[in-house]
């Protein structure tokens, strides 16, 4: 399904959109004319869950931009379109907005998953257009391209700990942005927090994408550093029923207490590493929830950050509870650390209000609201930046307006934010979650990492 909106505003009056007066900058940080940008999003696939309130943060945002008075005096003319999460359909739409005559305008494009942004990286490289996506995967986060050999160890499906020598690779993506830290520097945190709460043995529970996948060999490797002991991998997909996986969970587990009878040195997996979505993660839970009951276990989760968030709970009531753990680089919805949660939730509650007579009563009120919110203004703050300059706002003034970042401030909304023109890697911040018997979030730690030069893109 393809479904295209586009908005065009002026700062006074209606622009004739077929008619795009040429932005005109002036010295001292004004704006005349219009900023173009195009978006991809997915509300129909199979990212949708996460993919709708993560649009509709964009939307609001960029709605209230233009609402009062656009960026610097220009407005921001968008293109929405939806592609269903597949990535020949991304791609396709690409190749339409890059044949039309208005392609030079386009300043930025605003992207969704790791699959489309992968594919489109070598396109927006060669056209010179940032691509600011939803998709933290650590191969974009590098400009230039990198080699990394790495022994990675992992746990056989034979209980037999081996390392494989592995070479990661980068092309180099200069024009890939994103604000969340990134998969594997997370996956990273994640193992240092399962340690801190007395884990023993950590088992990986993912999807075969690269999205699920990319991050894995960064966990094992620093899990062992840390201390841990690895366990099994064990593939469950985004489109996986809860049948399906319930009977995966407990048929690992009956192997886990098989294999410590025949070995009373085996520590059984206590820990399970989850890299999916919002509803896998609510299956696995529940799978193991039950498992614990059934086999006298004590099995916890910690999630990656797109499979954590404030709809989980209504999924894996009681499951949940005290025993799934969320890292996630920005903060929840509503959490009131955070001095720009107040705009966020009321910028929400207008355009909900706004919505209401079309949409019906509505609420986008989770961590991926927050994420669409700050994509956007990741983008307003490089477009400020490029203004004050008192130079067009183009792909490669946004570019090299963002490799300036030096712990920017988002509000709180994020930890700070520092880009440079040799490292993409935002952040390395994680905000870790948990819920209360009520289904409220309760912060359990909040984490910063140093980065290492080495890990930069792997």
């Amino acid at each position: 399904m393809k479904t295209a909106l586009l908005i065009a505003l002026a700062a006074t009056g209606c622009a004739d959109i077929l008619d795009i007066p040429d932005r005109r900058h002036d010295p001292g940080g004004t704006c005349s004319g219009t900023i173009n940008i195009k978006i991809l999003y997915d509300t129909t696939g199979a990212t949708k869950d996460v993919g709708l309130p993560f649009f509709k943060g964009q939307q609001d945002l960029l709605r209230e931009i233009n609402k009062t008075g656009g960026i610097r005096g220009c407005p921001i003319e968008y293109e929405a379109r939806e592609f269903g999460y597949v990535p020949a359909t991304a791609q396709a739409i690409y190749e339409e907005w890059r044949a039309d005559a208005s392609w030079p305008d386009v300043a930025a494009i605003l992207g969704w998953g790791s699959a489309d942004s992968l594919l489109l990286a070598p396109r927006v490289r060669e056209d010179h257009k940032p691509l600011l996506s939803g998709s933290y995967i650590g191969a974009l986060a590098t400009p230039d391209p990198v080699v990394h050999d790495e022994d990675i160890p992992e746990l056989s499906s034979t209980f037999t700990e081996v390392s494989f020598p592995q070479r990661f690779t980068s092309d180099g993506f200069p024009y890939n942005f994103f604000v969340g830290t990134d998969y594997s520097t997370g996956a990273r945190i994640a193992m240092f927090q399962v340690n801190a709460l007395g884990a023993k043995r950590v088992g990986f529970f993912a999807c075969s994408s690269d999205y699920c996948q990319g991050p894995l060999p960064a966990a094992r490797k620093y899990a062992k550093e840390q201390g841990l002991q690895l366990g099994r991998e064990l593939t469950v997909e985004l489109t996986d029923a809860q049948a399906t996986i319930h009977s995966e969970v407990r048929e690992y587990f009956n192997k886990e207490k098989t294999r410590a009878m025949e070995d009373p040195d085996y520590e059984i997996v206590d820990w399970v590493w989850s890299g999916n979505l919002t509803r896998t993660t609510a299956y696995m839970a529940n799978a193991i929830h039950a498992t614990n009951q059934a086999l006298g276990l004590d099995v916890q989760l910690i999630v990656n950050n797109w499979g954590f968030d404030e709809n989980l709970f209504s999924l894996c009531n009681p499951a949940c509870v005290d025993r799934v753990h969320g890292i996630m680089p920005f903060v929840a919805y509503g959490d009131g650390r955070a001095s720009e949660t107040a705009k966020v939730m009321a910028l929400h509650d207008e355009w909900r209000k706004v919505d209401e007579s079309r949409e019906g009563k509505v609420a986008f009120k989770n961590v991926r609201y927050v994420q669409g919110y700050v994509n956007v203004l990741l983008f307003k703050l490089a477009a400020e930046r490029v203004i004050d300059q008192g130079k067009p706002v183009n792909g490669v003034n946004i570019k090299e307006a963002l490799e300036t970042f030096d712990r920017v401030n988002t509000g709180g909304l994020t930890g700070p934010l520092t880009i440079t023109p040799t490292d993409h890697r935002p952040q390395s911040t994680e905000s870790i979650y948990k819920f209360d018997a009520t289904g409220k979030l309760v912060l359990e730690a909040q984490r910063t990492i140093a980065m290492q030069p080495s890990w930069l893109g792997w």
